[in-house]
């Protein structure tokens, strides 16, 4: 499921660029056709359940930062879904790097299903440097499945 994900992924990267491009060339038609596009893949993207949306999302994440392995960065109350989703897409590594109050109970959680911690990573975390398009490094804890 994820080479469908990747899929969905190098669509949105194509919709970008031409739409980039005609924005620059200041082709109203040719960026309405991108949106049009843009919004036909959400609604296929959708078609495909919950799950395969939350993978999307964190795939799309992932590469927009430049990181290797998925990463779950916000507040979730519910890490058995996470992990379920994890397993069924395949999932066999990702990092942890919420500094939410509830984050050590999270990652505990996930060694209680069965996660192994196997340690600390840096990765390319969601902030984005002050006045910059870079996003900063952060700490991450990296578990396998």
């Amino acid at each position: 499921m994820m080479k469908k994900i990747a899929k969905f992924y190098e669509r949105y990267l194509d919709l970008e660029k031409r739409f980039n491009e005609a924005e620059k060339a200041k082709d109203e038609k040719g960026m309405e056709a991108c949106r049009e596009g843009y919004q036909e893949l959400l609604q296929e993207v959708r078609a495909e359940g919950e799950d395969f949306s939350n993978m999307m999302r964190l795939y799309t994440e992932m590469k927009q930062r430049g990181n290797k392995l998925l990463d779950v960065s916000g507040s979730y109350t519910e890490p058995e879904e996470i992990i379920q989703m994890f397993k069924k897409f395949g999932v066999t590594e990702f990092t942890f790097s919420s500094n939410w109050t509830n984050a050590m109970d999270t990652a505990w959680a996930f060694t209680k299903m069965g996660c192994n911690l196997k340690g600390m990573v840096e990765i390319y975390s969601d902030n984005k440097k002050f006045m910059g398009n870079e996003y900063e490094k952060g700490p991450a804890f990296l578990f396998t499945l």
